[in-house]
């Protein structure tokens, strides 16, 4: 999931603030796309492989391929901004970024507490003003939306999985510590003390969210790093170990050959030879 949101993007079909009347009904036409949905207001049925009673202050996520037909409730109807993108996964094949047609890691619905959906309802209605077709400036707005819209998604998701605010902040400050200060000599016992948690609960936070541990993570970190110094720059290879928290360069060697298959000068001539 991870690799996958690190080389997210997205690209803006439609977007749309849908008023209904009584008597309103549709289906989902354009099922080539990802799609978000924000109840803003009224109540009303979508129905899919299950019926589900939807009303204001609701997020619905839509992967390609996924059929919905709507109704809504003729006492209150609905309204609901409509967000169409496709989605590209920028880890190159050749120099071609792949499609994205199975579903993103969001859940398809999403009920947020009054915080959160206040947040959410403020950035859809961002993104409606925002939005105008074929301006730049509006387009890279939305998109910056969308981004900040996801990363808050995954972020009530890691709370619900971890089973309370408490360590879903515990998790979100050890990575962001790990994130920043990668080049430091970072200890589990030291990390899981600022956070306010045991080194076992740290691991098994880390596993549950992102498949690895603690020290791993910070491995493919420093690993990811290395590798775009060595493809963006000159500096050689001992201010690269330094910079990115290796011992030494032989360290770096060692740990860069265990990752990626070569070391790390025989890899920037094998990537910088390709077409």
């Amino acid at each position: 999931m991870e690799e996958l949101l690190n080389n997210l993007s997205l690209h803006l079909y439609w977007i749309m603030d849908k008023r209904t009347y009584p008597g309103w009904s549709d289906i989902r036409q354009t099922k080539g796309v990802h799609t978000f949905y924000w109840i803003r207001e009224g109540r009303g049925v979508f129905r899919g492989e299950a019926d589900i009673v939807v009303r204001a202050g609701m997020l619905f996520y839509l992967k390609p391929g996924l059929h919905l037909s709507m109704e809504t409730d003729d006492r209150y109807p609905l309204r609901i901004t409509m967000v169409l993108v496709s989605a590209f996964n920028t880890a190159q094949s050749g120099r071609q970024w792949r499609p994205i047609e199975s579903a993103l890691p969001l859940p398809m619905q999403l009920i947020p507490e009054r915080e959160d959906a206040i947040a959410f309802d403020a950035i859809f209605r961002e993104i409606t003003d925002c939005w105008v077709p074929g301006q730049p400036d509006g387009e890279l707005i939305t998109k910056s939306l969308l981004f900040r819209l996801i990363q808050r998604v995954l972020r009530i998701v890691r709370t619900e999985s971890a089973g309370s605010a408490q360590a879903a902040d515990a998790f979100e400050q050890a990575k962001q510590t790990i994130d920043r200060g990668y080049a430091k000599d970072i200890k589990l016992r030291d990390l899981a003390a600022v956070c306010g948690i045991s080194e076992s609960h740290l691991r098994s936070l880390f596993q549950r969210h992102l498949g690895q541990s603690p020290k791993s993570y910070l491995g493919a970190l420093r690993n990811e790093h290395a590798k775009k110094q060595l493809l963006y720059t000159d500096n050689p290879m001992k201010a690269i170990a330094d910079s990115c928290g290796y011992a030494d360069e032989f360290h770096f060697s060692k740990s860069f050959k265990k990752q990626n298959g070569m070391p790390p000068k025989a890899w920037k001539a094998f990537m910088l030879s390709r077409p």
